[in-house]
């Protein structure tokens, strides 16, 4: 309809124009002659239209057409007639006009309540996605399904001991060469297979194995680990052996790490077996899940627990996940004597378990995606808290060396251990800007530490009060380009050591690098009763180095470190990052020295750092990429007690590997 009354509208215009200035005052005497002339002609078009009552709208425009043409051949003498036919020709252009601007405005509503009603139904369909978003991921019923990647990193490390020697207790910041001289260079590898079973749509098999995990190329050369008649020589090997754990390597060829099973039921996902463990950015807990193209060719370490979980259904747009952690079960029946005999848990008292609970609004990454390109912004956040508990431990059946419980002794002492371990964490996106930020707390005691029931000291208690938190910013002025602000703090402890590796043997004493975080003894350097340093999850990276590296993970300190990065082209990435280190307490650095006044003292200041990547990712799940790193020590790091300074450190690594 609107496209004939335009058309209607195009065909007046040029008629309307027919009427000149000129036209509109005629000479009453030129008129007369010429309207008997034209009455004529109306009345021979009337008779012929009488005639032919069927006429259709192409007839009358034909008659229309004659009249033009016969008006045409009398003389231009306009008169009166053409003053009528030019205001019927206004009126009837109003009309059209009025029709016209009717039906766009019906046109307009129709279309309004379309778009509404598309709009409805889109929000309809998110809603129900949103409401099955923890399947959004479930793969289409193939039998198997198998994801993973293959990794080779040559690596060159020169000077990480920093040259400042061994501490009181013997240890050095980082292994040392066997002879002289100062560098360490290897190649390793590791086939990481992470297979699914998809038994149904809602029921499905998940595990992790790594092939020759980490192995060192010319690491298991024939004929060089035990008796070989065939070679006397290492250099004479023409075979690598088989990774064996005990024999020629640290494991076997073969590691399952995890296994666990998935079934989707009406009101929630049930997840049980050997998983992995992570929450929020993976400062608390962390999986060690990344892939080889982050992290400098990708991770090491991550955490898997033996859990029973449930994931609901998202209830106002959150997921409430209640599970239960087996930390400990203490010593079993391994009946060795039976062929396929299951080993049984010999006592209840000496369980330690983990009772969690977390509620979350978590998007997964195509939502994000989905979300950003609508041009919208994201908002994540949540709560985790985990109460651990343990009555009994069995302390010397953990430092022995039969694990059977039948013939191991088992020594009990009353450990009465809780912990209370909150975590909160927060996320926003958008296109241009990111930022996130998780904070973390433990909290609880120990009444009895002892590490043997043989061990003096019964009912010594320590307390536990730590904290920490990370934060990181992101800006994207252009696509291509990050800037980015990441800045980290754990609390820490006045006594002598770091505090990562607790186990570790030797006193307590000024100058050590790491050791126990307390110390009840009359020979203590500082009495100490209380653990307050926080720990970093050993997989959460911060730098190539010193955290990374020399004291393998955050603690006690603060860090900050900016950085950028730049898509030059599609898939080559280069970036830059700038990190500086510093202890809350020096009194826990290596630099720690019994002062004058008999107090336990240091520097703070731990190092800084500068480390440099580029990395090109192909379409087809090709990496390839090289980072360099270089360590300024600081002060904290000095060995105060041979009076030795830290040296500058640098390391190289390269990675290449497919990821499928």
């Amino acid at each position: 309809m609107i496209s004939s009354l335009v058309f209607s509208l195009w065909l007046l215009g040029p008629l309307a124009q027919t009427a000149t200035p000129s036209d509109a005052a005629p000479s009453q005497s030129a008129a007369t002659p010429a309207a008997p002339q034209a009455d004529a002609e109306k009345k021979d078009i009337a008779g012929e239209k009488a005639s032919s009552p069927g006429a259709d709208a192409g007839q009358s425009a034909s008659d229309a057409d004659r009249v033009s043409s016969r008006q045409a051949q009398a003389p231009a003498m306009p008169g009166a007639s053409a003053q009528i036919s030019r205001a019927e020709r206004e009126l009837i252009k109003r009309e059209l006009m009025e029709e016209l601007n009717a039906s766009l405005d019906e046109q307009r509503q129709k279309l309004r309540a379309e778009i509404r009603a598309q709009i409805e139904a889109e929000s309809a369909s998110r809603l129900l996605e949103d409401s099955y978003v923890y399947r959004e991921d479930k793969p289409r019923l193939e039998l198997l399904e198998i994801d993973g990647y293959f990794r080779v990193r040559p690596e060159l490390f020169y000077n990480l001991d920093l040259g400042r020697g061994a501490d009181p207790s013997g240890n050095y910041l980082f292994p040392r060469p066997a002879r002289d001289g100062k560098t360490l260079a290897d190649v390793n590898m590791r086939w990481r297979i992470q297979p699914t079973l998809n038994i149904s749509e809602d029921v499905r098999l998940h595990a992790q194995l790594d092939v020759f995990d980490n192995l060192i190329f010319g690491a298991t050369p024939d004929g060089v680990f035990g008796p070989n008649d065939n070679e006397l020589f290492a250099v004479a090997a023409r075979n690598q052996a088989y990774p064996s754990e005990g024999g020629n390597w640290l494991s076997d060829s073969i590691i399952a790490r995890r296994v666990y099973g998935e079934v989707v039921t009406p009101i929630g996902q049930f997840l049980f077996g050997r998983m992995g463990s992570h929450w929020g950015m993976g400062m608390l807990t962390n999986s060690g899940g990344e892939s080889i193209t982050s992290n400098y060719g990708g991770g090491d370490l991550g955490d898997s627990v033996d859990r029973l979980m449930f994931v609901s259904m998202p209830l106002a747009g959150h997921y409430i996940v209640p599970f239960i952690d087996f930390v400990s079960e203490g010593p079993t029946s391994t009946r060795r004597g039976e062929l396929f005999g299951q080993a049984v848990d010999l006592e209840q008292s000496d369980d330690a378990r983990d009772y969690g609970l977390s509620v979350a609004r978590r998007d997964t990454e195509l939502e994000i995606q989905r979300k950003l390109g609508a041009g919208q912004s994201i908002i994540n956040y949540g709560l985790y808290f985990v109460y651990r508990t343990q009555s009994y431990d069995a302390a010397d059946f953990h430092t022995g060396s039969d694990i059977s419980g039948d013939t191991a002794e088992l020594g009990y002492v009353a450990r009465k251990a809780s912990f209370y371990i909150p975590d909160l964490w927060f996320k926003f996106q958008s296109k241009r800007w990111k930022a996130e930020i998780e904070l973390a707390g433990i909290f609880g005691k120990i009444e009895d530490v002892r590490t043997s029931a043989l061990d003096d000291g019964e009912g010594q208690d320590i307390s536990v009060m730590q904290f920490g938190g990370v934060a990181r910013g992101e800006f994207l002025p252009i696509p291509s380009l990050s800037i980015s602000l990441e800045a980290g703090f754990a609390s820490g402890d006045k006594g002598a050591g770091m505090g990562n590796s607790p186990g570790r043997s030797g006193d307590v004493e000024a100058g050590i690098i790491d050791g126990p975080q307390f110390c009840l003894s009359d020979q203590c350097a500082v009495f100490d009763d209380r653990v307050t340093n926080f720990r970093f999850n050993r997989a959460y990276q911060v730098d190539l180095i010193l955290w990374r590296e020399l004291l393998q993970g955050v603690t006690d300190a603060i860090y900050i470190k900016p950085g950028i990065r730049y898509e030059i082209i599609s898939g080559l990435d280069v970036w830059a990052n700038f990190i500086y280190s510093r202890a809350l307490f020096g009194s826990s650095t290596p630099s720690s020295i019994i002062d004058s006044s008999g107090e336990l003292s240091g520097h703070a200041d731990l190092g800084i750092e500068i480390d440099l990547g580029a990395q090109y990712v192909s379409g087809d799940g090709f990496v390839a990429g090289v980072g360099y790193g270089v360590l300024f020590p600081l002060s904290g790091l000095n060995n105060r007690l041979e009076d030795l300074d830290a040296g500058t450190a640098h390391m190289v690594r390269g990675w290449f590997g497919i990821i499928y």
